[in-house]
Order: structure tokens, then sequence, then C-alpha cells
């Protein structure tokens, strides 16, 4: 279900970039964009990226003698403040709020420590809410 909600958030985006240029707010982007994030990282080829990630976090991470894991949870605790404050300084959804918005699932996957637990609790709950919300759309919720 995951593959559903990543797919209908991301083709979201896509129809609001191309067709739907008045419905395009910075707030309505910015979901999406989390719901198939989190989405993409609750799937085995999110999995997957993420091992690609961190195989790359951990080349800069063995220069300086830490693990891939502590580089992740650094780069979760500064990403979450610089994708907000991106998102409400200019109220405009640019290319890198969304790509940094797109990577926290995946940093949250690599990270170790409180960062990963409550992250990772987190990306469950947008990706069940994405679940539950594609689910009443397509049975005509009762």
């Amino acid at each position: 279900m995951s593959w559903l909600v990543c797919l209908f958030a991301f083709g979201m985006l896509y129809l609001l970039k191309k067709k739907w240029k008045k419905w395009r707010k910075w707030w309505v982007v910015a979901i999406f964009a989390a719901i198939g994030a989190c989405s993409f990282a609750n799937t085995n080829l999110g999995a997957w990226v993420a091992g690609l990630l961190r195989g790359l976090l951990g080349i800069p991470a063995g220069w300086i003698g830490v693990s891939a894991a502590l580089l992740a949870a650094l780069a979760v605790l500064i990403c979450i403040p610089l994708v907000v404050y991106g998102f409400w300084h200019d109220r405009k959804a640019d290319k890198p709020e969304l790509i940094g918005l797109i990577m926290l699932p995946l940093l949250v996957i690599i990270a170790s420590g409180p960062v990963a637990a409550n992250g990772a609790g987190l990306v469950d709950a947008v990706t069940h809410f994405g679940t539950s919300g594609l689910s009443y759309l397509v049975a005509g919720g009762h």
C-alpha cells in the first residue's frame, strides 16, 4: 500500500506543477511531498536507497571517526529547522526545501539514538495517515 500512496502523492505533485498551478500553494506541496517521501521510505526501494545513502555518509564519517548513523542524526537535526525556515520564510516550495523534506525520512532510517526512534514513529504515522486517507478515498468512506 505504501507504493500506491507514494505514487499518488508524487503524481499529485506532478499535476500541481504542470496542470493545477493555481492550487500550488506551499503548504499543499509540502503535505504531498511529506506523505510521498514517508511512503517511499517505507518501501523496499526506499530502504535500499537509504542503504546507499548510509554508504555515502560513511565516507565522511570515516574521515572524522564517527558512524554514519551519528552523521545522519546530525543531518536530521540540522535539516529540520532549515526546511521549516525555508517554507515559512518565503512561503514558497522551492527545490532546496523539497529536497530536504524528501531526504528527511531516508535520513531518519539511517540515524541512531532518540532521533531515529522518534523520527521513525513520525514517518510511520505520516505513512499510515496517507494510507488511511487513500483507502478512504477509494472505498468511499462510510
